[in-house]
């Protein structure tokens, strides 16, 4: 009974989402980009972790005329299936026509020396390489024991390093550096938080940065030069995980 109401909760939750996607891509075809995005964002917020539901809102998001919220969420797809073509086509495209056109912050430099191999995988396939790794190396050291290997130790040694490496790539990629992105025109990053606090830089629509810290509604932000300061979350957009709503236009310029 259990298998049953099961699948029958799952069927029920594919058939939902496939209503809700149709009629925000209905939306969208017919150049109501609002209801566009109100449907994907519902999408979103249902737990949908999707990188075609994530372009696609990225799309709306642009004919809506607003640049922050697509780039974050190209950003999203190309984080879920690195390589995604038409996600680095239109995001290339867009960024181009931000104002400052800013770099997005690299991952620290010891994860660049160690995992420059791993930018086109996902975080199953870097899990995956590290388990059959694991066993690999202890089916290895099994089969020593009962039938000498030639070069066993050459292998063991190998086996270990990919085993570390692809461990440490998935670690990774399940704790990736968090982004922001500018949600509108403009937003003031400060010293503090508090709007009395001195102006640090001023982040453009879709500039990227990093988030270091969270307190009381303000995101203490990096940006890829090193320049580190304050700026309120509603005014960017977090590519997440969480995958959070960007903020309403309403919201900006408080």
């Amino acid at each position: 009974m259990t298998t049953l109401v099961c699948s029958l909760l799952l069927v029920l939750g594919a058939e939902a989402f496939d209503t809700e996607f149709q009629a925000a891509s209905a939306a969208y075809n017919s150049g109501n980009y609002a209801d566009a995005v109100a449907g994907y964002e519902r999408l979103v917020a249902s737990g949908a972790v999707n990188p075609a539901v994530f372009y696609d809102l990225g799309n709306a998001y642009y004919k809506s005329g607003r640049i922050g919220p697509a780039i974050a969420n190209y950003e999203r797809a190309l984080a879920i299936r690195p390589g995604m073509v038409e996600a680095e086509h239109n995001l290339s495209k867009v960024l181009s026509e931000t104002k400052n056109n800013m770099a997005k912050p690299l991952r620290p430099a010891w994860q660049q020396m160690l995992l420059f191999w791993d930018s086109g995988l996902t975080y199953s396939v870097s899990r995956l390489l590290a388990l059959a790794s694991w066993l690999g190396l202890w089916g290895l050291l099994g089969l020593q024991l009962v039938h000498r290997v030639p070069n066993w130790r050459t292998l063991a040694v190998l086996l270990l390093g990919v085993a570390m490496l692809s461990g440490l790539s998935a670690w990774c990629k399940a704790h990736p550096l968090l982004l922001a992105v500018g949600a509108e025109e403009s937003a003031t990053v400060r010293y503090g938080t508090s709007d009395a606090d001195e102006e640090r830089f001023e982040l453009a629509a879709g500039d990227r940065v990093a988030v270091d810290e969270r307190a009381g509604g303000w995101l203490r932000v990096r940006s890829v030069d090193g320049v580190r300061g304050w700026v309120r979350e509603d005014q960017v957009c977090l590519v997440g995980p969480p995958y959070t709503a960007a903020p309403p236009v309403a919201a900006q310029g408080k």
